[in-house]
């Protein structure tokens, strides 16, 4: 099986380092011991000669599993909105103290003149990110505060129009709604995290242009609960940075599932595989992501070797086939540019359909998006063009007719 892995830099280590990692991991899960035993029959001398750890090996060993020996093991809750089923993720103390270690470092970079004192406010969902937050604040000295996911979203602007915080992390969804709300948002923040769902850069730019910001504040943070954190966007570079403790590969979906129609990639995009150095409580070792980036790349920036990307496509399976295929990305940028800041949803049932909340759908508008589309998509252009598919439709919808929820944007929907 063949993967394209980011070239070797200082921060992979040695293979004692390699080593070690898989003695710690085969002591705390003695399945992953078997597991990589019975795929390489002797010592390991590269990451490459691992098994990986996708979702079916999860499902066996990890997510229901008692764990009952890991001592002082912290478990977290997927939403479960993909499977309908809820998985659990552990986090020893260890793992909390270095991301929330990990999270410090970058954001002190990112907030600049933003000092000690001022207020920053999470407004998150649930799990890992969101219970984290208000730590890494109160560690870095800011007043530090935070919005009950569950709250109705009144009472999120209120408390924002009250507080106004200096710094907002929060997540693209949740923010769109926020700008949407009939009761209008007055905050000023000086600089803005997201985290939790695309937020590719036509998005940044337009909420920089909202809050009379430049599209160097705000930031959008790549974590999972399985990994914790992953990657963050670089203004300066245009790129995608993986933190050092993250050793990514990329591998083509054709060689991971054997699907022989799956589309070619090219070097360095795919499906994203990761390698923690740092986690302890998830077997954290070419662990499969479902994430498809493009772009996997070794940068020299500040004088430093770092691990780079261009984008996320989306997830794998969680694109569209509109006769060829249409990206996650592509959607959430040609949304951007013509709806900045609405909250919308995808459709696939009986074609393509978004859904914006708007209070209509202009010609234009959706002649805008339908170019932005076929712009980033020929392939599906071309085929509508033959009459092969129908063309994309956008549909207005109230907020409380979307299916989303509160936090993340859905995609592929099938009607009922």
């Amino acid at each position: 099986m063949t993967t394209t892995l980011a070239e070797t830099g200082p921060l992979y280590g040695t293979a004692d380092t390699l080593a070690l990692l898989l003695d710690q991991y085969a002591e705390r899960f003695p399945w992953y011991g078997e597991l990589v035993r019975a795929r390489t029959g002797g010592p390991v001398t590269a990451l490459a000669e691992l098994p990986l750890i996708d979702e079916r090996v999860l499902s066996a060993h990890y997510y229901e599993a008692d764990h009952t020996d890991l001592p002082q093991a912290e478990a977290f809750h997927t939403s479960g909105t993909a499977t309908g089923r809820r998985k659990r993720i552990l986090y020893a103390p260890a793992d909390d103290d270095a991301y929330v270690a990990q999270r410090k470092a970058l954001f002190a970079d990112f907030l600049g003149e933003v000092r000690p004192g001022e207020v920053a406010v999470a407004d998150l969902g649930t799990g890992h990110a969101a219970a984290s937050a208000r730590r890494i604040f109160e560690e870095m000295g800011f007043d530090a505060r935070d919005i009950d996911f569950q709250s109705p979203i009144h009472e999120h602007i209120a408390k924002l129009n009250a507080w106004r915080p200096d710094v907002l992390f929060t997540m693209p969804m949740i923010l769109d709604r926020l700008l949407q709300s009939p009761e209008p948002l007055t905050i000023t923040p000086r600089r803005i995290m997201v985290v939790g769902d695309l937020a590719p850069a036509a998005w940044r730019r337009r909420v920089a242009e909202r809050f009379g910001l430049s599209t160097a504040d705000v930031l959008d943070v790549f974590g999972s609960i399985e990994i914790g954190a992953i990657a963050y966007s670089c203004e300066e570079t245009g790129l995608y940075h993986f933190h050092d403790h993250i050793l990514p590969e990329v591998i083509a979906p054709a060689e991971l599932y054997g699907d022989s129609t799956a589309p070619a990639t090219r070097p360095g995009d795919g499906i994203l595989l990761l390698t923690s150095l740092t986690r302890q409580y998830f077997p954290a070792v070419r662990y499969v992501t479902g994430d498809v980036i493009v772009g996997l790349r070794t940068i020299t920036w500040r004088g430093r070797t770092v691990q780079a990307f261009e984008r996320i496509d989306g997830r794998f399976g969680g694109d569209f086939k509109h006769g060829e295929r249409i990206s996650n990305h592509d959607l959430c940028q040609a949304m951007a540019e013509v709806f900045p800041s609405r909250a919308f949803e995808v459709v696939t049932s009986g074609g393509l359909e978004i859904r914006v909340v708007a209070d209509q759908v202009t010609g234009d508008q959706l002649g805008a998006v339908r170019a932005l589309i076929r712009d980033a998509s020929p392939d599906v252009a071309q085929m509508i063009d033959s009459g092969l598919v129908n063309d994309l439709r956008v549909t207005a919808v109230r907020v409380d007719q979307l299916r989303s929820n509160h936090a993340k944007r859905r995609f592929n929907l099938q009607e009922i």
